[in-house]
């Protein structure tokens, strides 16, 4: 597993990716502490509306000819299956995403719209287990967080931002299956050595990487209480868990309604377009969740400097006209 994780290289990613996908900007929001510098990296620009259009791209453009003639699939609730539809439709290639019922119809029309057939299953075990099948009898399966080109995909995240804000010293990223802390943990340790702290944020009603954590391995979950779609599914990866305890300072949960409530603050103060799981790293921010002994000693003159991952913004229109108002 080590020597996996020691081959992923996101600086090739970030050549593969350039002029194809956004460098997204770095903005400053306030932190509601003095002692707290916070700037928003806004993936919620991104193509597709989120950061997977970055992992979805490196995995496309190094598709063989004979992988892309067998077409592409993969299971996700929106972002990666609307990347990847993005990504394949760009490169000519076919295809299907198996998708929970429950997804947001925005983004299963977003993903139809981008040329991809959508199999809607009845959950996401459904979903999977459709999948499974469709890669058994020949396609590529294009993992969401659990491949090595996802990874480096992702970790471009963490070179941006190591170049756009060498100073930071904390960076809160959203965890779902484990994607993007992983492949922006391992960027930001190498770009910047092991000054830079990573923080997880994930829903307390879908603790899959905590269990994982404290296991030492993959925990598939029984059930998922969260509202949060897109920081839900079953389990995190191998890759993704072993990244996390090698790179992330620690991973932490937080219950839906302050998720919500910093996605209200960044679509009325910010006017952004942002979903609940973008804004899960900003809503740590927001509740103090920062350790208090990494703020000892700090002020208004010399604040801890943090990045928090706004990874998606494909809300629910409906939603998001409410939070609007």
């Amino acid at each position: 597993m080590t020597d996996l994780l020691a081959s992923i290289d996101s600086s090739a990613a970030a050549r593969r990716l350039q002029g194809v996908v956004r460098e997204t900007p770095l903005v400053p929001f306030p932190s509601g502490d003095p002692r707290v510098e916070l700037r928003l990296k806004l993936e919620c620009l991104q193509e597709a509306g989120a950061f997977k259009a970055r992992g979805a791209w490196n995995q496309v453009s190094q598709l063989t000819p004979e992988e892309r003639a067998r077409g592409v699939v993969a299971t996700s609730s929106g972002n990666h299956a609307r990347a990847l539809a993005w990504a394949a439709g760009r490169a000519g290639v076919r295809c299907t995403v198996f998708m929970p019922q429950d997804a947001y119809p925005n983004k299963v029309q977003a993903c139809r719209d981008e040329g991809a057939e959508v199999v809607l299953c009845p959950t996401r075990e459904a979903a999977e287990a459709a999948c499974r099948e469709r890669v058994a009898a020949g396609a590529v399966l294009v993992h969401p967080y659990d491949a090595l080109r996802t990874i480096e995909g992702a970790g471009t995240v963490g070179l941006e931002v190591a170049r756009q804000w060498p100073e930071v010293e904390v960076v809160v990223s959203p965890v779902g299956g484990g994607g993007l802390i992983s492949g922006t943990s391992i960027a930001l340790h190498r770009a910047l050595g092991g000054r830079v702290r990573v923080v997880g944020v994930e829903p307390a009603g879908a603790p899959k990487m905590t269990l994982a954590l404290e296991r030492g391995a993959p925990v598939t979950l029984a059930t998922i209480t969260t509202q949060v779609q897109g920081l839900c599914p079953l389990n995190v990866g191998g890759l993704n868990l072993e990244a996390c305890r090698r790179f992330v300072e620690r991973v932490v949960t937080l219950d839906d309604a302050p998720i919500l409530d910093a996605q209200r603050r960044l679509v009325r103060e910010a006017d952004l377009t942002v979903e609940p799981a973008g804004a899960a790293a900003t809503a740590l921010v927001l509740t103090g969740g920062l350790p208090a002994a990494w703020l000892e000693g700090r002020s208004a003159a010399d604040p801890l400097r943090v990045v928090a991952l706004v990874s998606g913004g494909n809300p629910d229109p409906a939603q998001l006209a409410a939070l609007r108002g």
